[in-house]
């Protein structure tokens, strides 16, 4: 994860000046959100949670909605008794293979029955990269350069062109493309 002191070192700004920290730690938090956005891939650590109406038919797998997925934490489902079950880990496999990621049941087991009512399946999983990138690194360092020089939306009397193979170039491996 990039820190102020990554940030200070390049913006060639003394460490122990910490009049600008909060700025800094917002354009970090802002590039980060920026580049997740963009490139569609979480790319910071977290927990996230879906809540989904209910497993597929059988076997079938429940595609997640991240990118990448470093494990499952939990999965309780609503079974038809009413009362909430949680799914033990090891009776899920986990495909990180394929883009999206997608779990299933254990080999040679089929989905548990839930009631019959909307947002019964809760799943909670890690994901991000356990370490950022380092093209993604130096695109939000590139960002925070510019939104640190450039403090307002519009410059006035100067004339400005984008740096060729910038951010866009070094985010571009990064990209997950989705149709439909």
């Amino acid at each position: 994860m990039l820190t102020l002191t990554d940030v200070k070192l390049q913006r060639r700004i003394d460490e122990d000046d910490t009049t600008e920290d909060v700025l800094l730690q917002r354009f970090i938090d802002a590039a980060y959100r920026y580049a997740e956005a963009h490139t569609q891939t979480a790319i910071r650590q977290r927990t996230e949670t879906v809540v989904i109406d209910g497993f597929p038919s059988r076997d079938h797998a429940i595609v997640l909605p991240w990118y990448p997925v470093q494990s499952i934490e939990s999965l309780e489902y609503v079974a038809p008794s009413g009362d909430s079950q949680p799914l033990d880990e090891h009776g899920l496999r986990l495909d990180t293979r394929t883009d999206p990621h997608r779990i299933y049941p254990r080999w040679g087991d089929y989905w548990p029955a839930t009631i019959a009512e909307p947002e019964c399946v809760t799943i909670i999983a890690s994901v991000g990269y356990e370490k950022t990138p380092e093209d993604i690194e130096l695109a939000l360092l590139l960002l925070i350069g510019h939104w640190y020089e450039n403090r307002e939306s519009v410059v006035i009397g100067t004339i400005t062109a984008e740096v060729p193979m910038g951010v866009e170039m070094l985010l571009f491996d990064y990209r997950r493309h989705a149709v439909g």
